[in-house]
Formats: C-alpha cells, sequence, structure tokens
C-alpha cells in the first residue's frame, strides 16, 4: 500500500509555487523561456519574467517561473543537471519571498532551526513523524530532529524542552522548501516556527553591520517569546550573540516593479565578486 501524505494548503500558494532562475543567455526570449520550463516540469507555467541587464553587461540574465502546482518544482529541482537552456546551464532554486527577512534566508544548508515548541507534551519524534507525512521520500527525507532539553543542577537532561531545537533534512533544496512550507504551524496546541539554520558570522552577518547582541534575529519579533541567550548546548552554535547585521543586497527582486508580489532570489555566497559565482548581487535599475 502506498504512503499517504498530507498536502498542506499553503503548497497551493504563490510563494509555494515561485522558481528562481540565474544563468539565463542574453539572447534568451519570454516566450521561448515559458515553453521550456513547461516541457521540463511536464506541467503547466502561470506566470513568468526574465530580468534582463543593460545591454553593456556581460553577466546572464535572471528571472522567476510561476508553476500552476508547487509539486512541480520539486520535480525539476531533481534533474537540475539537465536544465540547459540556448546552451547555459541554468542556476535553479526556490524564490525565497520577500517577506522572509530573517538572517540566512539565502543561505544554502541542510539545517532548520525551530522554536516556540511546547516544552511538554511533544518529542522528536512527534514532530519527526510530523514533517514526514508531508514529504515523499523521493524529494528528500528528514534525517533527524534534536529538541533541546533543560538541565538539572548537575547537567543531567531532563524532559521539559527548552522549546527550541534543530531538524537536518538530507538536501539543501528540502530545507529551502521546508523553511517556506512551515515557516509557521500549528502543533501541540502551540504556533511553531521554522527557519533555516546558520552559524553567526555566515549567513546573517554577510555584508551587515555587525551582530545586534542578544540575538535578534529570533528575539525582535521573527519567532515569538524571544531566543536571545542559549548559546553553548552541546557542541550546537552559539545563536546568544545575535545575528545581526541583515543587509548587503539579498534581495534580487526589490527594485523590479513589484513582480508578482516581491520574491528574492539571492542564493549562494554573497562573497562572490561581482559577476561571478552563484551569488552576485544585482543591482535594482
Amino acid at each position: 500500500m502506498a504512503d499517504e501524505f498530507i498536502r498542506d494548503p499553503i503548497l497551493d500558494t504563490e510563494e509555494m509555487r515561485k522558481l528562481f532562475v540565474g544563468g539565463i543567455a542574453k539572447d534568451a526570449e519570454q516566450d521561448e523561456f515559458k515553453e521550456f520550463f513547461e516541457t521540463q516540469s511536464g506541467g503547466e507555467v502561470s506566470d513568468c519574467v526574465i530580468i534582463k541587464k543593460d545591454k553593456e553587461e556581460k553577466k546572464n540574465h535572471f528571472g522567476f517561473v510561476t508553476f500552476a502546482q508547487s509539486e512541480l518544482i520539486d520535480t525539476l529541482l531533481l534533474k537540475r543537471e539537465e536544465l540547459v537552456f540556448k546552451g547555459k546551464k541554468l542556476d535553479v532554486n526556490r524564490a525565497v519571498p520577500k517577506t522572509n527577512t530573517s538572517p540566512g534566508a539565502h543561505d544554502k544548508t541542510k539545517k532548520l532551526f525551530i522554536a516556540n515548541v511546547p516544552k511538554s507534551g511533544v518529542t522528536d519524534d512527534d514532530l519527526k513523524e510530523y514533517f514526514e507525512k508531508r514529504h515523499p521520500k523521493e524529494y528528500g527525507t528528514i534525517e533527524s530532529v534534536q529538541l533541546i532539553k533543560k538541565k538539572d543542577e548537575e547537567g543531567n537532561k531532563l524532559e521539559e524542552n527548552k522549546g527550541f531545537g534543530f531538524i537536518q533534512v538530507s538536501t539543501e533544496d528540502m530545507a529551502d522548501k521546508m523553511a517556506i512550507q512551515h515557516a509557521s504551524f500549528e502543533f501541540g496546541g502551540r504556533k511553531i516556527e521554522l527557519k533555516k539554520s546558520s552559524p553567526p558570522g555566515e549567513g546573517g552577518g554577510r555584508g551587515g553591520r555587525g551582530g545586534r547582541g542578544r540575538g535578534a534575529a529570533f528575539g525582535g519579533g521573527h519567532f515569538p517569546g524571544g531566543y536571545g541567550g542559549y548559546g553553548g548546548y552541546g557542541g550546537q552554535w552559539d545563536y546568544s550573540g545575535g545575528y545581526g547585521g541583515y543587509g548587503g543586497g539579498y534581495d534580487y527582486y526589490g527594485g523590479y516593479g513589484g513582480y508578482g508580489g516581491g520574491y528574492g532570489g539571492g542564493y549562494g555566497q554573497q562573497q562572490a565578486p561581482r559577476g561571478k559565482g552563484r551569488g552576485q548581487r544585482y543591482t535594482p535599475y
């Protein structure tokens, strides 16, 4: 008997159906661009746009493709090595919603941070089962869920959760999807939140203004209740210094007239020199 999966309503929203595409040939036309993705996905493209740079620049173009069904993106990402359009290999990733301004939102990682977990009545296995029922294994697997436990005076772990933890998944694409699909969800009587996990000084600090202290990223409204001081638990990253400094131009989309509600591409390393690598910053025109 085939596994039955739960399909969350959020999968039908535009934010789950939008793909960022980099490395588009400069002579690409929108109609052939759309046709290419319909052929490759075996489904319908409901909208697409190519953001064309100034003719003097030697960079490739980039764009966005919105599919009729979000599952078509899952299918495409499994065959990304085959996505060659007009002689150029395309760089494809799920588009990050512009509203997601959390540090590390555009980073490539297989680790997620979960917060606002009930202190009792919810276990690692409970959460693992919740996610596994919503993600077919052909697109990636939940490798582990680790809820951080409180300790007694002798340092022994107690049954009570601290309220946060980490999830490790098998692929970066799966982490991208989960960070959008499960950004906020109800479980165990609480509104739980999920974001990509990124070490201080990497995801949030790139191109930034320096740490703001006290875990600004998670305590300042992104995660209710504030998770400002949780450092040093069993070799995990120390978040107590705060992420802060989320700037430096991750938003590929802010200056392009608000197409589709505004989405950022911004994958890869911001340190890459302009015009090189997968993460160069595009200057709005």
